[in-house]
């Protein structure tokens, strides 16, 4: 039976530990684990580390940045059984990739402030990547749909394939909803179209964020939140009770809905 380190603040305990839930009389789970496997729990570990950080709640982000470190030493040490890296050089590879995009603070390079720093830094990596072939669209495919359709629009920006305004992209929105109102007004109700419409309406209001400099993701998700709050106290005026305020006519429904929001503007 393997014998828990008796540091577990020094990074070394946590190698170690990994080691040990992937040994002979480690975890079942653990060990049956492949990086394709892993990747979903990844992109979930992710979004609950920025869903404590937007709550402000600093014991729950540090508990969150643990299991996003712990997807990273996993996946380090699955790399090291099939003998490809190791952790070390993850941590190598990327501090030498921060030493090589600032050399603002590294050498000698001057700055006037973040935006150069920001042009430099896509400049270095554009030399890194050259007489690469990559396609135009290179993204995630785990990537939520919202920063994925926001990242398309930036790279179509710098081709010169963008609107010129924020009100432009507003008009092209309304158009898209118009159009979605015509599909759903048909007496035979198309649902691939309505989808393709559906699409075409968020693809609009994701690049509509984009100029307004608005993280969308960010924004849906605080929307998410505030509206789950005032539906929670719009249960509470009902004493918790979902049958009582199922039955309620939708007047009263709609009055402590107008309550809630007044109370939890």
């Amino acid at each position: 039976m393997p014998i828990p380190p008796k540091n577990l603040n020094e990074f070394s305990s946590l190698l170690q530990l990994m080691r040990d839930l992937r040994g002979p009389d480690g975890c079942p789970w653990d060990k049956e684990q492949t990086h394709l496997s892993l990747a979903p729990y990844a992109i979930e570990e992710t979004f609950e580390m920025v869903e404590a950080l937007e709550k402000q709640d600093d014991a729950e982000f540090c508990e969150e940045l643990g299991d996003v470190l712990f997807q990273v030493v996993l996946h380090a040490q699955l790399a090291t059984e099939r003998k490809a890296f190791d952790i070390n050089d993850v941590i190598k590879s990327i501090s030498e990739k921060l030493v090589r995009r600032h050399p603002h603070v590294f050498s000698e390079v001057q700055v006037s402030g973040a935006e150069e720093v920001i042009k430099n830094w896509n400049e270095i990596k554009a030399k890194e990547k050259a007489g690469k072939v990559k396609p135009v669209f290179s993204l995630p495919k785990g990537l939520p749909a919202l920063p994925t359709a926001e990242k398309i629009g930036s790279k179509t920006e710098k081709l010169k394939f963008d609107w010129d305004t924020p009100r432009q992209v507003l008009a092209q929105l309304k158009s898209e909803i118009a159009e979605l109102e015509v599909e759903m007004n048909r007496a035979e109700i198309d649902n691939g179209s309505l989808d393709h419409e559906m699409g075409d309406v968020l693809f609009s209001a994701a690049q509509l964020a984009r100029h307004l400099k608005i993280d969308a993701e960010s924004s849906l998700r605080r929307t998410n939140l505030r509206f789950q709050k005032r539906f929670n106290a719009m249960l509470a005026d009902c004493d918790n009770n979902v049958d009582k305020f199922t039955a309620l006519p939708p007047e009263q429904k709609e009055e402590l809905w107008r309550k809630a929001k007044k109370d939890l503007a």
